[in-house]
């Protein structure tokens, strides 16, 4: 069969949760973990009788009695299918994210042979943030967010070796040729992976954080962490939206400017906002306008310019439908990954012409690689 990154991919998907524990900062992190499963399951992933189930995070806390579980394509708890060691994928959620935030990626690359691990990334999941949010109402203190910031960020970068020491110590895995997703803080995750760990040989950074954006402007909090040197020349891909309302194209232009990897490319999609990268868009688009007001009340006056944030975040109806980017992005960091991971010449042909790749499931794009034209 032709070589198709957008189709689900042959292997039936299991998906199970595990805590894992850093002894030496005393740092826990729950996991969420889809993996190929035994061909006894073939269908049962797709099937929505047998899919797990799961309350979000967020929406759990909000409102717990009324709170509906979600479903994402997987079985829990699946027996695992042969052919390990299997390649490894850390997804990496954004601040006041959770574990389970983009099934849509995690469950896709596990139909195609990927192991992915996401954590809830202790200290910026949503119950971390709202927590630290609830402390500062009604007016917070502008170097306290700095402060929170800085935390994450540091921990963050600790995290990634820790998080593919356990992934090998637990699971039928590849001890090198690693990969990193994620978005938002995710995405700076994965930006500064090359930097923490020289495993890291592929990055697909979904509108990574950085410093040159209107929630941090002018305070220079992540760029240190991003101008690290790098331990490995990881295959680097940034996904980006065109109007990304907290972090904006011009940003990510530089950031793919900045970094050192030998093979880079910026892909911006047409029509999308920031919480164009999770399973539920239209309902996080709502969220994040809501939430993107509350941080404004709080912070006025910086840092940087929420009020700014929330006045240019479009309605829902004027950007590209949820189900177009989903196809995209998964596409995408399959090709992706199956290029640099795995050598994939299928892969790494359709890679060429990205924007073609695209436009043949009927999403526009631009795709910036920097020396070509």
């Amino acid at each position: 069969m032709p070589y198709d990154p957008f189709a689900r991919g042959p292997h039936p998907v299991g998906v199970t949760s595990a805590s894992w524990t850093d002894a030496e900062r005393a740092r826990t992190l729950k996991v969420e973990i889809w993996y190929p499963g035994d061909d006894a399951h073939r269908g049962q992933d797709l099937d929505e009788t047998t899919w797990d189930t799961f309350l979000p995070d967020w929406a759990a806390a909000l409102d717990p009695g009324q709170a509906q579980p979600v479903a994402q394509q997987a079985v829990r708890d699946a027996a695992w299918g042969p052919g390990g060691p299997f390649p490894l994928i850390l997804l990496i959620h954004g601040w006041a994210g959770f574990r389970r935030e983009a099934t849509f990626i995690g469950t896709h690359l596990a139909s195609h042979g990927y192991v992915v691990v996401s954590p809830d990334v202790t200290g910026s999941t949503w119950g971390d943030v709202d927590a630290f949010l609830s402390a500062q109402s009604p007016t917070g203190d502008p170097q306290a967010l700095l402060a929170h910031s800085r935390d994450i960020a540091a921990n963050r970068v600790r995290d990634i070796p820790f998080l593919i020491e356990s992934a090998i110590a637990a699971l039928p895995v590849r001890p090198e040729g690693i990969g990193v997703t994620g978005a938002s803080f995710g995405g700076f995750s994965s930006m500064v992976a090359p930097t923490a760990d020289a495993r890291v040989r592929a990055i697909a950074a979904m509108c990574p954080a950085n410093d040159d954006a209107p929630i941090l402007a002018p305070e220079r909090v992540l760029g240190d962490y991003l101008q690290a040197p790098w331990l490995s020349d990881a295959a680097t891909l940034i996904l980006v939206a065109d109007r990304d309302s907290l972090l904006p194209l011009y940003g990510q232009l530089r950031l793919l400017r900045m970094i050192p990897a030998t093979d880079k490319r910026l892909v911006c999609l047409a029509r999308a906002d920031h919480n164009h990268f999770v399973d539920d868009i239209d309902v996080g688009h709502a969220w994040m306008a809501e939430f993107v007001q509350q941080v404004a009340a709080i912070f006025p006056d910086g840092p940087g310019d929420w009020p700014r944030v929330a006045r240019s975040i479009a309605p829902i109806d004027q950007l590209v439908p949820g189900d177009q980017a989903k196809l995209a992005w998964r596409g995408v960091v399959t090709a992706h990954f199956d290029a640099n991971l795995r050598d994939d010449p299928a892969a790494v042909e359709l890679l060429r012409d990205i924007d073609a790749m695209l436009d043949s499931i009927g999403v526009e794009s631009s795709t910036v690689t920097p020396g070509h034209p």
